[in-house]
């Protein structure tokens, strides 16, 4: 069953603000995990199946579950996660191609929200009453983790995340509900951007995106 996701709105720079946590922000594509009657499907934010590209993330929970998350191949040693290889990954379609990469570019399932459980709908329960279900959970294995979160302190976070050279900062209200399909306020970003000075050297035109 998919579940259209609750979307960010990006913040003008970092902020802290005791109504909120703040979460580090992975990069990598968005991933509802859904486990109905025991069957496991997994699909992007534009309701895409992408079952077959994550061998590893088709594991089972206890339970019947719908979560919210991100997945990313990421360095273990440092925590920083690599874009263009969980792309590998997503655009991978044949299956010895898929097998390969399972091996040399392990995904990791970073979940952040829990959208039902044993049936139940949760979306309208405030956040921290999700993460404290959310935190009950028994992981199915080592690809599987729970995204880590801050109280009230997200410029402290931010300065971490700009050491690592991680992607960013969520910031989320602690009482929101889970607003499906829809862009809010109540969930907000702060990319960590870096900046290079380089040498255009040509272009193609009508071509790429050119016009």
């Amino acid at each position: 069953m998919f579940i259209s996701p609750m979307l960010l709105q990006t913040a003008p720079g970092p902020f802290s603000h005791s109504e909120f946590i703040y979460e580090p922000k992975i990069d990598g594509h968005r991933l509802i995990y859904s486990q109905q009657n025991g069957k496991i499907r997994l699909y992007t934010r534009h309701d895409n199946d992408c079952t077959r590209q994550y061998h590893e993330l088709q594991l089972p929970f206890a339970d019947d579950v719908i979560l919210d998350g991100e997945v990313a191949c990421v360095d273990p040693t440092t925590g920083v996660s690599d874009f263009e290889s969980i792309m590998s990954r997503f655009s991978a379609r044949r299956t010895d191609k898929i097998t390969q990469l399972t091996g040399t570019l392990p995904a990791y399932y970073g979940i952040f929200d829990i959208l039902q459980y044993k049936g139940q709908d949760l979306t309208g329960l405030p956040l921290m009453r999700r993460k404290e279900i959310l935190a009950r959970l028994a992981l199915p294995s080592g690809s599987f983790g729970i995204v880590p979160h801050v109280d009230g302190a997200g410029e402290a976070l931010f300065q971490q995340i700009e050491v690592r050279g991680m992607e960013g900062v969520v910031g989320k209200r602690k009482n929101s509900i889970y607003e499906i399909g829809r862009r809010s306020h109540a969930w907000q970003k702060v990319i960590n951007w870096t900046y290079a000075e380089v040498y255009i050297t040509g272009y193609r035109k009508q071509e790429f995106g050119w016009k």
